[in-house]
């Protein structure tokens, strides 16, 4: 199992990767924030949750997916600071 764990544009970002069956892997992604205007369900205090099935176990692929959510999040975060 490989984890990263870091802060993106107010973001908290939990991520790893764990090993299933024949080499395939699945990544799980969490991104929370305590800036109640950037949190989409308030509440909740929780931004994306996302798991993912990969085609192999390693690191590589866990940065493809994290990468896919940093997307999401600038989408997000440039039109959410265009309101304010």
């Amino acid at each position: 199992m490989t984890t990263q764990n870091f802060d993106y544009r107010g973001f908290s970002f939990s991520a790893k990767i764990d090993a299933i069956n024949n080499n395939r892997a699945v990544v799980t992604v969490d991104a929370t924030t305590s800036e109640q205007r950037l949190v989409d369900d308030l509440g909740t205090g929780r931004f994306i949750h996302l798991e993912q099935w990969v085609e192999e176990n390693k690191p590589p692929f866990l940065q493809v997916v994290i990468d896919d959510c940093k997307v999401a999040v600038d989408h997000y975060v440039n039109n959410i600071d265009s309101w304010f």
